[in-house]
């Protein structure tokens, strides 16, 4: 809401403005109590606004969180939600892609690769596999957060074995041996874990989908 003040001419005698001049000063204290309200420039917040109204939007100084814009709208950090979310007029795009694919080439001659580490949970949640080798390639998957899902496809035109296990915790599956294991060996095959909680706010893999994979 604009405010109004009341001009003093060249003309008008200081001692005669007085009143005005007081009034002027008044009038701009009001309105400033008025916005500190909202705004506190000795701390950079605002707070207390009922509505606000914007054609764009940005959350962050020297790192971006969030970006919103007449086409954009991308959160560029961790969610954590405790509600329900729900999707309607479109779909939910999955393309967290590692962009290597695990071979037998890109791992090595020791066949042998660690997806995440003992302090850091698998960081993809797809991973393209293949192994055009004699020798089983061992894919080593370390603990995930409770809720993760990851999932592994046969990408590569060959037929060699990718096994994949439990880097520490050993894959939660059904009739499988002394270390289970999941096993693809054909292009088009996949498997899908989920990490579930164990009940003492542990992480554990389970299958919950695939096809065409082994499990020994």
């Amino acid at each position: 809401m604009s405010i109004s003040v009341t001009e003093i001419l060249g003309t008008d005698s200081l001692s005669g403005s007085r009143i005005v001049i007081n009034d002027n000063f008044n009038i701009l204290t009001s309105e400033i109590n008025a916005m500190e309200v909202y705004f506190n420039p000795s701390a950079g917040t605002i707070t207390n606004l009922r509505d606000v109204k914007t054609e764009s939007l940005r959350v962050g100084l020297s790192t971006i969180l969030l970006d919103i814009n007449a086409s954009t709208f991308d959160v560029l950090t961790n969610v954590r939600m405790t509600g329900n979310l729900t999707l309607q007029g479109s779909g939910l795009f999955r393309n967290d892609v590692d962009p290597n694919t695990l071979t037998d080439v890109f791992v090595g001659p020791s066949l042998n690769y660690n997806i995440g580490t003992s302090t850091a949970i698998p960081p993809y949640t797809i991973e393209r596999v293949g192994n055009s080798g004699t020798g089983a390639l061992t894919l080593n998957l370390n603990d995930g957060a409770i809720g993760q899902e990851i999932f592994f496809f046969y990408s590569t035109a060959s037929s060699g074995s990718v096994e994949i296990k439990g880097a520490v915790n050993p894959l939660i599956l059904p009739g499988a041996g002394a270390q289970p294991t999941v096993t693809l060996n054909e292009q088009g095959q996949s498997v899908h874990l989920l990490c579930i909680d164990d009940g003492t706010g542990n992480g554990d893999w389970y299958v919950v989908g695939g096809i065409g994979y082994a499990i020994s």
